[in-house]
């Protein structure tokens, strides 16, 4: 339960930088979130695997607030069709030393997007999915080979994958946190339950409200409720998202026009995007800090699976090195901070 649960968190975290992202093609993805799903093929089973995938289709449908709407459709229809295959040549190719990390990717990727064309042809675009097509597999295949030369030198470099795909460690590792989640389920209290269903209800209205003031208002709220449970509260590392999301969105203009800057059009609707998207991924974050708490006690394994899923969440969403970073030693920060976060 706990791999899934990192790995979920992990998948979590990485929808929420996805979603922050202007993206070409309404339903196109970076598939910065398949990366957990391609390593949990090396030291999680078939059927953890399987769940995580329909467990990221969730987690990116919650943190876009796209659940119940046909963007969800697109997701997951991409989503199992390249779990599935990449799945099936990991476990076919990959174990005979037959085909890389790049190969997998890029398979995923080809399979996430005639996945989601076919949705397209169907159910929105008809004939029109042809024009489509060329840009939404010219930016996957892009992505996809860039994804796989990064698995390729991580799953080479990384101390963290390495441990975990040893089973002492893991088991090790195991025993502890169940003597410390002994000590955790001897309190807890009615206030602390009031804090959880507050914070469940704010990420549901969050992620399904379109007004950039009940969006604003949940992100105050946040911190004031974060700063009122002594949770560390970083106000400049939200601010700098919220400004360069917002930038980046500018580049693509949409709405009426408010001032052009050269060639560059600033346009209403672009600002407030931006500051809808960046805001509701801040959000996020503090909401998660403010239900996170070690002597919380949720009733059954789902229960559980959840505090333990925000708890990764929160720990992968805190910066904590202040080193540089540089296309070098870019695997080397990112593998201390995935082992600092799982020993958390």
């Amino acid at each position: 339960m706990r791999k899934l649960a990192f790995f979920s968190a992990l998948c979590f975290f990485l929808s929420a930088v996805e979603y922050a992202i202007p993206k070409p093609v309404p339903f196109f993805r970076l598939g910065l979130a398949n990366l957990p799903i391609m390593l949990s093929f090396l030291c999680m089973t078939k059927k953890e695997s399987t769940a995580l995938i329909f467990l990221k289709v969730l987690l990116q449908g919650i943190i876009s607030g796209t659940l119940f709407s046909y963007i969800f459709l697109f997701s997951l229809a991409g989503s199992v069709a390249s779990g599935f295959i990449m799945m099936a040549i990991f476990h076919l190719f990959y174990e005979k030393k037959l085909v890389s990390w790049l190969g997998i990717s890029m398979a995923g990727g080809l399979a996430n997007n005639l996945a989601q064309l076919g949705v397209a042809y169907i159910f929105l675009f008809g004939e029109n999915t042809r024009f489509v097509a060329p840009v939404l597999l010219a930016i996957s295949f892009v992505a996809s080979i860039a994804m796989g030369l990064f698995a390729n030198a991580f799953v080479e470099k990384s101390k963290w994958l390495a441990d975990l795909k040893n089973k002492n460690w893991t088991e090790e590792k195991n025993a502890e946190k169940k003597s410390a989640a002994a000590e955790e389920k001897k309190s807890s209290s009615k206030f602390q339950a009031l804090i959880l269903v507050f914070s469940l209800l704010m990420f549901i209205l969050l992620f399904f409200s379109k007004s950039i003031y009940v969006v604003t208002s949940i992100f105050l709220l946040s911190i004031v409720a974060c700063l009122a449970k002594n949770k560390k509260v970083k106000v400049l590392p939200s601010l700098a998202i919220i400004l360069s999301v917002t930038f980046f969105s500018i580049l693509v203009p949409h709405g009426k026009i408010l001032v052009e800057i050269w060639k560059l059009k600033i346009t209403d609707g672009a600002i407030l995007s931006g500051l809808e998207r960046s805001i509701k991924l801040c959000s996020c974050v503090f909401l998660s800090k403010l239900i996170v708490n070690r002597n919380m006690k949720l009733p059954s394994k789902a229960g559980l699976f959840m505090s333990m899923l925000f708890e990764y969440f929160e720990k992968l969403s805190e910066k904590d090195t202040d080193k540089k970073i540089t296309f070098s030693n870019f695997v080397s920060i990112l593998d201390e901070k995935l082992e600092k976060a799982f020993s958390c």
